[in-house]
């Protein structure tokens, strides 16, 4: 047995005996290391540290603050207000309206689990208007899967460090993406709305109130603004982005909003510090387990073996690596998923010549569904345990949602333009 199967069973082995998905990973690499002597023990101190010494990466804490903040400061609140007197009228406009404002959320914080927290409000403004419980509790899961697409992705940084692909450019590239899943998800709560006859807000549209929401939620509106803008603008790079994004939001919370003590920063700070750690133990294990693989020719026996069964049909290929993003994603994190799978597959979609930033956005969206899909499904098990609706019947009516992204999963792959375009504007 070579080390890159023998590691690959004892990851199997360690997930099945439910051990946590960073200790699986880590466990699994040592005893590779361990038993094959592959390497001196030394090198793991090396390996580690080189994985998080990234100027880039310090943009993932920081973000990780932002998206805390965020969901503190009533910001949410007003975006929801804001797209309630716009959307909230049309059949199914509640459940559009939490669709919207997770888009718009993922696209200020890139945190899903922030966006589970801060839209969970919406579940009973649904209930109120005839949407049974556990169909509210599956919009709001799908509702915030975008922080893995939109910008700024932390999935996306994690990427570009790792296969040296321009973040500003993967950043662009799952904007269209977005927007499609958005319009897609969207579509499909409106036409099932109808279907069910659930109907939307009683909402007063006016241009009073309309300029009235769109007022308190400019500052919101204008986050994304200055951070992309910022970015694409060539300002600041993006992880000086999320520094200013944090000051722009506690600024805009101590001005404007008063919603946030001084004293709760405090919390906040061991909050985003403890999130931050969960990611950070994840990376430095699954940085480990990507050596290994790279360094026992793992990736380049999965090339030739995928290569060989195909025959080097392009299409064939994408449709695989599809396959085996989504069924990674159904046991395991989207930031595991990247550090196991992107070292795995990178070679092979250079030698069908996928772009790097092309597929970057494939891995992305597929990503995005893994908050969905069981057995794992953290947004949807997040949003099922708040909303204390059983978890089988959340997996029921998030379904049709899965399809959909699947959809824009198969979109984004076979029509490059999607998420090549926006990027090939930046210089």
């Amino acid at each position: 047995m070579t080390p890159g199967i023998f590691m690959f069973l004892a990851f199997a082995v360690f997930v099945a005996l439910n051990f946590p998905v960073a200790v699986a990973i880590g466990l699994s690499s040592l005893t590779t290391l361990i038993i094959f002597q592959v390497a001196p023990l030394q090198v793991i101190p090396q390996i580690i540290s080189g994985s998080i010494d990234s100027f880039a990466l310090l943009a993932i804490p920081l973000f990780i603050m932002f998206g805390t903040v965020v969901s503190k400061t009533g910001m949410a609140r007003r975006l929801v207000n804001l797209a309630s007197i716009l959307l909230g009228d049309l059949p199914g406009g509640v459940a559009i309206v939490t669709i919207v404002t997770g888009a718009i959320l993922g696209a200020m914080s890139g945190s899903n689990v922030a966006s589970v927290a801060a839209l969970f409000f919406l579940v009973g403004a649904m209930e109120d208007v005839g949407y049974p419980r556990k169909f509210g509790v599956a919009v709001i899961a799908a509702g915030c899967t975008f922080g893995v697409i939109v910008p700024p992705s932390m999935n996306l940084i994690i990427y570009g460090v790792l296969t040296e692909t321009s973040i500003p450019k993967l950043f662009a590239a799952g904007v269209l993406p977005g927007v499609l899943l958005m319009v897609t998800l969207s579509l499909y709560i409106y036409l099932i709305s109808r279907k069910r006859g659930w109907r939307g807000l009683k909402v007063e549209r006016n241009f009073k109130n309309i300029m009235k929401a769109f007022k308190e939620a400019f500052w919101g509106l204008a986050a994304p603004v200055i951070i992309l803008g910022g970015i694409y603008g060539g300002i600041f790079t993006a992880t000086e982005a999320a520094a200013v994004a944090v000051a722009y939001v506690v600024l805009v919370d101590l001005f404007v909003y008063h919603e946030v003590r001084l004293i709760d920063y405090r919390e906040i700070i061991l909050s985003s510090a403890r999130s931050t750690g969960v990611v950070m133990l994840l990376m430095v294990f699954a940085s480990l387990f990507s050596w290994l693989m790279l360094t026992q020719g793992v990736a380049y026996t999965m090339k030739d073996f995928v290569l060989n069964i195909s025959g080097g049909n392009r299409v064939i290929i994408l449709l695989l690596i599809n396959v085996g993003f989504v069924v990674a994603g159904m046991f395991i994190d989207p930031v595991s998923a990247i550090y196991i799978l992107v070292p795995l597959f990178f070679p092979l979609v250079k030698a069908i010549g996928v772009d790097p930033i092309h597929f970057g956005a494939i891995m992305t969206v597929n990503l995005s569904m893994a908050h969905l899909t069981p057995p794992v499904g953290l947004a949807l098990y997040l949003a099922s345990n708040i909303g204390k609706v059983p978890f089988q019947e959340a997996i029921r009516e998030a379904i049709p949602f899965i399809i959909c992204e699947t959809v824009v999963i198969l979109l984004t792959t076979f029509v490059p333009f999607l998420s090549l375009w926006l990027p090939s504007l930046i210089r």
